[in-house]
């Protein structure tokens, strides 16, 4: 019995997360594993010109909460400073095989040469040798290119599926220069809302969040397509340190919402997460009219990228128009490697 209780208490102890790992060293980084906390995390994430939401603290802990996944996470150090950070998803099975996932990471706090650059992807899979029964998807924040796969190869992965794209869009201008970035139909729809008898709202959770999600999941169910589920878009915002980074803006004629969109801030950047308007929403314009009021928000609580989500031209060609009419740079990454 007390070998039996042994061997348990030390299969528990191999199965935590190690604390301050210092990894190995290639051409001058060096990695440190599991060695922040979510406060240290959400600090570091902050200092990135631009970041992730799946690399952002709450991210991790929700997957945590709603998958058999764990974030693992990596800070790469140059010398005593900090140049990049990386958040994987880890699921661990009896006799040590592992399946991980490295999404829209690395984040990079510094310049760095193509030699450190390389470095840092290398020790990332060093971590998850096929020898030792690991399955390791990478997923980087690269965009597609020869650059970008001649890198991803020379570390011994090959590409799977090709790249996610997204539209960023920078805060940092004027909110007049931004407007009359807008696609001029955009411009004009937005017009349209403002001269509507529509109310926006903003507010953290409660009821409104309950109202966007319960609609988001009907329609994601009728029509069959890729999105977080509403727990666990909830289970982020529930997850983050700051209550507030979950923000939810909702359009309103009358004391009827019509149409409402979810914001999440991780560090300086946030993220379009969800959205979903009715037929009244759609005849007013009301989402032109929310993302711009997100916008604007946004940018006064020191916000300086927005990323809009993924954009599908074939499958969802008014979701891309959309979000391609705020006038941001399209994005398309380099896809996943195994």
């Amino acid at each position: 019995m007390a070998a039996a209780a042994k061997a348990q208490k030390a299969k528990e102890k191999s199965d935590r997360p190690l604390k301050d790992k210092r990894g190995e060293e290639q051409d001058g980084i060096v990695a440190l594993w599991d060695a922040v906390d979510q406060r240290r995390w959400d600090e570091l994430i902050a200092k990135a010109d631009r970041s992730a939401l799946e690399q952002s603290s709450a991210y991790g802990m929700a997957m945590s909460r709603a998958s058999a996944y764990t974030p693992v996470t990596a800070v790469f150090m140059r010398g005593p400073e900090r140049v990049a950070l990386a958040l994987i998803l880890e699921w661990r099975f009896p006799g040590g095989f592992r399946i991980a996932k490295l999404t829209r990471g690395p984040v990079f706090l510094a310049d760095v040469t193509d030699t450190e650059r390389a470095a840092i992807f290398r020790l990332i899979k060093q971590r998850y040798p096929v020898a030792k029964l690991n399955l390791f998807f990478m997923t980087p924040e690269l965009p597609a290119g020869a650059e970008s796969d001649a890198l991803l190869r020379g570390i011994g992965m090959r590409p799977m599926v090709t790249g996610y794209s997204t539209v960023w869009l920078d805060l940092r201008p004027e909110l007049e220069a931004l407007r009359a970035g807008l696609h001029m139909k955009w411009r004009n729809q937005l017009k349209l809302a403002e001269a509507e008898p529509i109310r926006v709202r903003s507010g953290f959770g409660g009821a409104p969040m309950e109202w966007l999600l319960a609609r988001h999941d009907q329609h994601r169910k009728r029509r069959k397509f890729r999105a977080p589920a509403g727990a666990f878009v909830a289970a982020i915002a529930d997850s983050g340190r700051d209550k507030r980074a979950t923000q939810v803006f909702t359009a309103y004629v009358g004391s009827e919402p019509i149409a409402a969109i979810l914001t999440v801030r991780h560090g300086t950047s946030a993220t379009y997460y969800v959205g979903w308007t009715g037929v009244e929403g759609r005849e007013k314009q009301a989402h032109n009219l929310l993302l711009w009021k997100a916008i604007t928000k946004l940018k006064e609580v020191g916000v300086e990228w927005l990323d809009l989500g993924g954009v599908d031209g074939l499958h969802m060609p008014g979701v891309s128009r959309f979000k391609l009419g705020v006038g941001g740079e399209l994005v398309t990454l380099a896809g996943t490697y195994l």
